[in-house]
């Protein structure tokens, strides 16, 4: 069965534990990868098929296998079986729209969280689900797409020779959690710089796509809050969890991550508190040159109302009206003209309206 549904309302009236790939499909084929280890040796390749994996499971080491791409569920209907996986952990590794979570079970634990990773620098963010089970020395990981995420993980296995060959899958499973969490400090690095880039560009000459780039990046963050803000509850179920899979003496690294999570999310109310800030000073600039108009407006009629007032007296058509026969009428008539605007705007500046 390869069946790919786009949205979770798709899949309404199914039976729970229905195994249905939903979400966008990242990779049409998947690829499995298999890193076998202990303190004297480790082997790294790649398999065809889940079956596989019994030769290492069999074995006194750790073993990670990783899964990249979800839409072949046979796949995952095989590690149900093999593993003897529930069948709901198994319908929420397919979904990918899950919330980042943590769940126990008697012989397994089931992890999802979202890795994020910044698409180009507008500041567009790719949401990457991460389903990991943990069983007794072994891990599997499940990603939607083929990408480097894991690289600089795997090269730190292959170049170990101290604690992190000699723990067991629980310690694993703290190093995948902190290299996903840990991505966002990159992406939060570039978030500050967009913000300061547009905090020059409000502050020089905002145009509405300086609004418009707010506005993006404001509601990217509400994104970026919504995958991170359930890893808190995520790191204090682990922490708190009674299952012999986690050890003791793991804890604390464990305790580290929930120290990033916090510091994570305090620079993302950080800066949501600035892009508000930002915005608000777009709408105060936009609102001072509104009224700068205004005021150039009203001091041009306040200058002409005057002028407008005498043209409308000495336009009406009375046959009797004196100064008309005056010799210097006209000349005395420009004269005003050009007197009432002098003094008004000496007067307007003066009152340092101008």
């Amino acid at each position: 069965m390869s069946d790919s549904l786009s949205t979770i309302s798709e899949k309404a009236g199914m039976p729970p534990g229905s195994l249905v790939h939903v979400g966008n499909t990242l990779e049409e084929e998947s690829r499995i990868s298999v890193i076998d280890y202990n303190k004297e040796k480790i082997q790294e390749q790649q398999i065809q098929s889940i079956d596989q994996t019994l030769g290492f499971t069999e074995k006194d080491t750790v073993t990670w296998v990783n899964i990249e791409g979800l839409k072949n569920v046979n796949i995952i209907e095989s590690v149900g079986r093999l593993f003897s996986i529930h069948p709901l952990v198994l319908e929420d590794i397919l979904n990918t729209h899950q919330r980042p979570k943590f769940e126990e079970y008697d012989d397994h634990l089931y992890i999802v969280l979202k890795s994020l990773s910044l698409e180009n620098e507008e500041f567009k963010v790719n949401y990457e689900q991460v389903s990991i089970l943990v069983l007794n020395n072994l891990v599997l990981t499940f990603k939607e797409k083929q990408d480097d995420l894991f690289l600089p993980l795997r090269q730190r296995l292959q170049n170990s020779k101290g604690r992190f060959r000699n723990e067991g899958s629980d310690y694993l499973t703290y190093a995948i959690i902190d290299t996903i969490v840990d991505q966002n400090f990159f992406l939060l690095d570039s978030l500050d710089d967009i913000l300061d880039s547009l905090e020059k560009e409000l502050l020089n000459d905002p145009t509405p796509k300086t609004l418009a780039s707010i506005q993006r990046v404001k509601r990217e963050l509400i994104n970026i809050k919504r995958s991170i803000s359930p890893l808190r509850e995520l790191l204090t179920a682990i922490l708190r969890s009674e299952s012999t899979l986690i050890k003791e003496k793991t804890h604390i690294y464990f305790r580290d991550i929930y120290d990033h999570i916090l510091s994570i999310t305090d620079a993302i109310e950080s800066d949501r508190d600035m892009l508000s800030a930002l915005l608000d000073i777009y709408l105060s600039i936009t609102s001072n040159k509104m009224n700068q108009v205004m005021k150039i407006l009203t001091i041009f009629a306040s200058i002409f109302i005057p002028l407008t007032f005498i043209a409308g007296i000495y336009g009406m058509n009375f046959e009797y009206m004196p100064e008309l026969k005056w010799k210097w009428a006209y000349p005395t008539l420009w004269a005003a003209f050009i007197a009432i605007p002098v003094i008004l705007a000496i007067y307007f500046r003066r009152k340092k309206w101008l």
